[in-house]
């Protein structure tokens, strides 16, 4: 393949018991591919530091599968995550424990299989070690050593030693300290765009409305808004409208929104900062708008929707 794109997908938890805080899990996992060269960076918000284990991300194209070690990877790889991925997070420690998933386009079904490629691979390396352990005693020509009862006692003692925090990830999760992604709920927000005023500062905005889909996630809205800097360019475009700025490192950011009608929300919007109006992120283009912005860091916004009531999502025509 050739030319440039970049994806992004939030983090849901799939098991409980793996947060700080007792809560959701959250996070970001961002793909780059140009030409045959794959970069994966996982963002771990949420995460509680671990005593033993380790994190591992296995992402796939539905063809082939990397796994990332430490939220990090950057080499030649045939995954193409072009046209979206899917992601799994794993805890690993003897056996493979699914987590956190992270889905972009229309791979939920992939995100499936990756326990069992993570299993391989585990498997795999397991058994290359085992070998290079048993060629390291036959160069040390040790006869009466019991090989296998002292390679038993060293793997029951500890499957491998925990990277430090620095190299795990929590590098990444101290650049987003303050850093919340949006719960599971809201990482499928997709649905038809709405129209926006501009120039209109001087808005009341309504209290967080209650009533259907919406009251499942008021909760967490509401601490999003209450624990992030609001997004003034888009409140002074878009009428009856509430949005945040949420950073995830090195200067990058998303928006999260809610656009009411006459005081009750009418849809729950992410967007991501874009400075090209006319062609929105591959892994979008069916699922949202552009949305210029008065002032900021950028042109405007690519924004998808959710159905606030229902949590239906639509897709949206560009062009």
């Amino acid at each position: 393949m050739s030319g440039y794109s970049k994806n992004l997908a939030v983090i849901r938890t799939l098991k409980d018991g793996f947060s700080a805080d007792g809560g959701e899990l959250k996070g970001l996992v961002k793909c780059e591919k140009y030409g045959s060269r794959l970069t994966v960076e996982v963002t771990f918000i949420n995460f509680a530091p671990l005593s033993e284990g380790r994190f591992v991300t296995a992402v796939t194209d539905g063809t082939h599968t990397v796994v990332v070690e430490n939220g990090v990877f950057d080499g030649v790889s045939e995954v193409d995550t072009s046209r979206g991925f899917a992601a799994q997070i794993c805890f690993v420690k003897g056996a493979v424990f699914p987590v956190a998933s992270a889905i972009c386009g229309n791979y939920g079904a992939e995100a499936l299989k990756l326990k069992a490629e993570v299993e391989r691979l585990e498997n795999l390396n397991a058994d290359k070690k085992q070998a290079e352990q048993a060629e390291k005693y036959e160069d040390e020509a040790i006869a009466d050593e019991n090989y296998y009862e002292f390679e038993t006692d060293e793997v029951g003692g500890a499957l491998r030693e925990d990277p430090p925090q620095e190299e795990r990830g929590d590098k990444a999760r101290e650049n987003e300290k303050n850093t919340r992604a949006v719960k599971k709920e809201q990482t499928s927000l997709i649905a038809e765009t709405a129209a926006y005023t501009g120039g209109n500062s001087e808005k009341c905005v309504p209290p967080l409305a209650r009533g259907g889909f919406y009251e499942k996630v008021r909760g967490e809205i509401e601490g999003i808004f209450s624990q992030y800097p609001r997004e003034s360019s888009l409140e002074n475009l878009i009428a009856e409208s509430r949005w945040a700025k949420i950073a995830y490192g090195d200067g990058k950011y998303y928006v999260f929104g809610v656009i009411y009608s006459d005081g009750v929300a009418e849809y729950i919007c992410y967007g991501v900062p874009s400075d090209d109006p006319d062609s929105p992120p591959e892994s979008m283009t069916e699922s949202c708008s552009f949305i210029p912005a008065a002032d900021g860091e950028s042109a405007g916004f690519w924004v998808m929707y959710q159905d606030a009531a229902t949590g239906a999502t639509l897709k949206i025509t560009n062009g």
